[in-house]
């Protein structure tokens, strides 16, 4: 059993630069620190989206310090230990955006991914933080406050820890990658109850089409059989360019779970 880790939570201002980090360091199972701190993004564009489900606004940032700062205070938590996150693949986009934009040396990081764990243990109707929460009976009291969500991510860990050594059964739930604006299934093949397996995953991110040539897209949410990246990356392999932000010349909008 895994009882010594760190769990995190980056909230955005746009998808793409953090307003807000909350960590909750674990040991034997327990917290024994926390951090919260609001973060002023080096692009002051706050998606009316994401503002809607955090409730941060410009107003509340403009004093604050960036990233660079926020990063000397908690960096040593990050070097040397496991770190959970819901969905880590989007929050560890999120951290290195910020060591790209900031100039920062990257550091090796040990990733586990609570989401990824909900899909292979548990057969539920969605692996939203807020649905895995329910399903083991843990209090969330504020959900996207970044430290709040920091804290249930690491009861759902240690959680799903316990669940993955008493449960034998797997029963992973499928879903579909779904559009908001055009069919572009050309590029997608969506099939209702198809398995998400690698085979599957891998067919789709390898096709090739012209299409997709000049166009421009959004992605929002969280993917059921693929990361964001790696839409971002096969989008971009065929031609399309993947936008932050929903514009007049967006073509279309991939939205997932928790958009």
């Amino acid at each position: 059993m895994i009882n010594n880790f760190v769990a995190f939570d980056f909230e955005t201002s746009n998808g793409k630069y953090p307003c807000s980090i909350g960590i909750a360091e674990f040991e034997g199972g327990e917290v024994i620190n926390e951090y919260y701190s609001l973060i002023k993004p080096k692009d002051l564009k706050f998606n009316p989206y994401a503002q809607r489900v955090h409730g941060i606004s410009l107003s509340d940032v403009i004093n604050e310090r960036e990233f660079p700062e926020i990063w000397n205070e908690v960096c040593y938590l990050f070097e040397g230990e496991l770190i959970v996150a819901h969905s880590y693949g989007t929050e560890k986009a999120i951290l290195n955006n910020c060591f790209n934009e900031y100039n920062i040396s990257k550091i090796d990081i040990e990733f586990d991914c609570t989401l990824k764990m909900s899909r292979k243990y548990l057969d539920i109707d969605n692996h939203k933080l807020s649905t895995v929460a329910g399903f083991f009976n843990i209090e969330q009291k504020n959900y996207h406050n970044a430290l709040d969500d920091a804290i249930v991510c690491g009861k759902i860990f240690l959680e799903l820890n316990k669940y993955s050594y008493t449960h034998n059964v797997l029963k992973p739930k499928s879903n579909i990658v779904s559009s908001k604006k055009r069919d572009i299934s050309f590029l997608f093949k969506q099939k209702e109850n198809v398995h998400r397996d690698e085979n599957f995953k891998t067919k789709v991110l390898k096709l090739k089409s012209t299409k997709l040539e000049g166009e421009k897209f959004v992605i929002t949410g969280v993917f059921q059989k693929f990361y964001r990246e790696e839409l971002k990356q096969s989008i971009e392999d065929n031609g399309g360019k993947v936008g932050s932000s929903i514009s007049k010349k967006t073509s279309y909008v991939i939205a997932g779970d928790n958009m």
